[in-house]
Formats: C-alpha cells, sequence, structure tokens
C-alpha cells in the first residue's frame, strides 16, 4: 500500500510544481505581472487545492491502472504512452480553453488559451510520467 500511495502522492505534487512554475513563468514573460501579487494570488488559492484534490483522484483511480495495463501491454487503447499523453494533452487544453476562454475577446483568444492549457498539461503529464517512472525502478 506505500507504494501505490508514493506513486499517487509523488508525482501528483510534483507535477502539480511544475504546472505553478510553468504558469508563473508565463505570467512574468507574457503579462510583465507578478505571479504571486492580486488578482493572481486569489486565483492561485483557488487553484491548488482544487488541482491537487482533482489530481490525486485522477492519479489514483484512472492514471495507476493505466500505467500498470501500459507497463503489461505497452499500448493503452492501441497507443503508446507518448501518443497516449499527446492525445490526453491535446484534450484538455481544448477543454482547459473552452472553461477559461473569455469569449468577448474573440477566437484568438480561445487559440492562446488552449496553448497554454497544453502546454501546463503537457509539463503536468512529463513530469508525472517521469516521476512514476522512477518510483519504478
Amino acid at each position: 500500500m506505500k507504494s501505490k500511495t508514493m506513486r499517487t502522492i509523488l508525482p501528483s505534487i510534483f507535477g502539480i510544481l511544475a504546472v505553478l512554475v510553468t504558469l508563473a513563468t508565463f505570467n512574468l514573460m507574457v503579462h510583465n505581472g507578478d505571479a504571486f501579487g492580486n488578482p493572481d494570488l486569489d486565483f492561485l488559492l483557488l487553484f491548488v487545492p482544487t488541482t491537487t484534490i482533482i489530481a490525486l483522484t485522477f492519479q489514483f483511480f484512472i492514471t495507476l491502472p493505466l500505467w500498470e495495463k501500459l507497463k503489461l501491454q505497452k499500448k493503452v487503447w492501441g497507443l503508446s504512452c507518448f501518443q497516449f499523453s499527446t492525445v490526453l494533452c491535446l484534450l484538455f487544453g481544448v477543454v482547459f480553453g473552452l472553461v477559461f476562454w473569455e469569449t468577448s475577446l474573440g477566437f484568438v483568444e480561445l487559440a492562446i488559451v488552449s496553448i497554454t492549457g497544453f502546454i501546463t498539461f503537457a509539463v503536468y503529464w512529463s513530469v508525472n510520467l517521469w516521476t512514476l517512472k522512477k518510483l519504478e525502478n
């Protein structure tokens, strides 16, 4: 059980930390903002606990069973780990874009937010799966 607990908690936490660093860097580079000042701090205070709970739940119930299947069969639904992760990141990136899209700013905003979502999910899953692989060794 300790192993499953570690494989649930560590990859999720490391992935979320990597996403926070990515979003803070993006905020500084693109918006010349202070990622930890208002109103962004309010977003982070909501973002961190919410995503942590979602990530831990997703990791325990979905990621770990798929990880075990990937270890045995090398494919999930006919896709390798890299292909499956890419499709997942694209899908979640578009959903992220649709959820956080400010419609008054047009479709360019949708594209930018979707690309940002794709990048953050790619960072999360890269760190998450890399950590899982390291824990397996």
